[in-house]
């Protein structure tokens, strides 16, 4: 029985990250390529890095052309650190260890 509690605990997990993601890609679609892999969005607060393969960064819509250079330092800094399998190795463990307070 806590088998399957477990199972279905993680199965809910990976769900709902499946879930957030397709709809945080889907508040991307209007982005605005601005060089390549850099995209500006009017609908995010903030700049971050996604994909693994073919990182791409978005940055929110305003910015100064000072901040933005220092953003896009800081954003290209997160990939050669390879952040993003972090990111993904960090959300498996949750996905897996989903009853665990400590790994959340």
């Amino acid at each position: 029985m806590g088998n399957l509690v477990w199972q279905a605990g993680m199965a809910l997990m990976l769900l709902s990250c499946a879930v957030s993601y397709l709809r945080f890609r889907l508040r991307l679609r209007g982005a605005v390529r601005l060089e390549d892999s850099v995209w500006e969005s009017d609908r995010i607060p903030t700049a971050f890095v996604l994909g693994l393969f073919r990182p791409q960064i978005y940055l929110p819509l305003g910015l100064g052309e000072g901040e933005r250079r220092y953003i896009l330092c800081h954003e290209r800094a997160h990939i050669r650190r390879l952040d993003g399998l972090l990111k993904l190795a960090l959300t498996a463990a949750l996905c897996l260890h989903w009853f665990n307070p400590s790994v959340w």
